[in-house]
């Protein structure tokens, strides 16, 4: 059987409402689409989470350099100060020597291994300088940030009175 709809003949199974009304339907979910918001939240956090995790990772990493750093520049204070009571070279590197265990030991962040100690007299001024290999601490062999050197180097300089 066949009905005259708006002046075409449709047979009666296939009127056009029943096959607009799938599309019409899934037009009516496509506009209400932007209104469901619950899972933004899970879209927001998937891509800001690993920015927030590696820039935690760099604030803790770069805090354990400096503190390695400071620790560093402490030591050859230290030893550049406990040289000054040395009356030759022997005795002020070995007075040095002697600083740099007690410090760098106490420490807790260095390893004594890594670090290499020089020292020299230039005129008046006895020189103290630390160098640490940042490359082979494993404190930070897992860095996911660059760290800003592969050593860490300081120098402590005291002036010797009278000599």
């Amino acid at each position: 059987m066949t009905k005259a709809i708006g002046g075409a003949i449709y047979p009666r199974y296939a009127r056009p409402r029943r096959i607009l009304a799938p599309v019409a339907r899934r037009l009516a979910r496509i506009r209400r689409l932007p209104a469901h918001t619950g899972g933004a939240v899970l879209v927001e956090a998937a891509l800001a989470l690993p920015v927030l995790i590696m820039l935690l990772l760099g604030v803790v990493t770069y805090g354990g350099w400096f503190m390695a750093a400071h620790s560093l520049q402490q030591a050859a204070n230290e030893a550049a100060r406990a040289s000054v009571a040395g009356l030759d070279a022997l005795e002020r590197r070995q007075l040095v020597d002697t600083s740099l265990a007690d410090s760098v030991l106490h420490a807790g962040t260095l390893d004594p291994d890594l670090v290499t100690v020089r020292t020299g007299l230039d005129g008046q001024y006895y020189r103290v300088t630390l160098v640490y290999d940042v490359s082979q601490a494993e404190m930070f062999s897992n860095s996911l940030v660059p760290l800003p050197g592969d050593t860490i180097a300081r120098v402590a300089t005291v002036q010797l009175a009278g000599i």
